[in-house]
C-alpha cells in the first residue's frame, strides 16, 4: 500500500563541490536523528541517480566538463532534469508551477512512492520544512535556490552552520 507521508523534508545541501563524504554524512546524520519521528526525507545525493542516470560525483564532473566545454545547452538541460525532473517547463511560468506543487503536496499529499519521479525543486515545494548545511568554504549553487524557493513558499527552513561558534 502506498502509504501518504506526514512530514517530508528536503535536505539541501552542496553537492557540486563537495565529497561524497561530505555529501552523505550530515544527511546521514540527520536522517538517523530524525527516524523516531515518522519524518520521510528526499535525499538530493540519492535521488539524484534517478533523474540523470549518474551519481553525484559523477554528474557535477559531467556539468563541470560541459560548461568547460561551453555546450550551454546540453549543460542547462541537464540542470533542468536535476531541477524539475520530467516536468516541461518551457511554456509556462516557473513560480505558478512552484505554487500548484506546494498546494498539490497540502491538498493531496505526499506519497513516498512518487519521491523518485521528483526533480529538487518539486520536493522542496512539496516539503514539510528543509534543513540547510551551509558549510563556509563549500562552494554551493542549487542550495540557495533551494533556500530561496523553500522561502517563497513559506517552508520552514532550518539552518545548520556547522563552522559557526555555539550560543548557549
Amino acid at each position: 500500500m502506498n502509504k501518504r507521508v506526514k512530514y517530508l523534508c528536503y535536505l539541501a545541501g552542496a553537492m557540486e563541490f563537495a565529497s561524497m563524504k561530505e555529501m552523505k554524512s550530515w544527511r546521514e546524520e540527520i536522517k538517523e536523528k530524525l527516524k523516531p519521528y515518522g519524518i520521510v526525507f528526499f535525499n538530493p545525493v540519492e535521488r539524484e541517480g534517478d533523474k540523470v542516470h549518474r551519481n553525484p560525483r559523477e554528474q557535477g564532473e559531467y556539468i563541470r566538463g560541459l560548461k568547460q566545454a561551453g555546450k550551454w545547452d546540453l549543460f542547462h538541460e541537464e540542470l533542468r532534469k536535476i531541477y524539475w525532473g520530467s516536468i516541461d517547463i518551457s511554456k509556462m511560468d516557473k513560480m505558478r508551477i512552484l505554487i500548484y506543487l506546494n498546494e498539490k503536496g497540502k491538498l493531496e499529499g505526499n506519497y513516498e512512492t512518487d519521491l523518485q519521479y521528483w526533480g529538487d525543486f518539486e520536493a522542496v515545494a512539496r516539503s514539510s520544512f528543509i534543513i540547510v548545511y551551509y558549510p563556509k568554504d563549500v562552494q554551493t549553487v542549487g542550495t540557495i535556490e533551494e533556500c530561496f524557493i523553500a522561502y517563497l513558499l513559506e517552508i520552514p527552513i532550518y539552518l545548520i552552520l556547522p563552522d559557526s561558534t555555539k550560543t548557549e
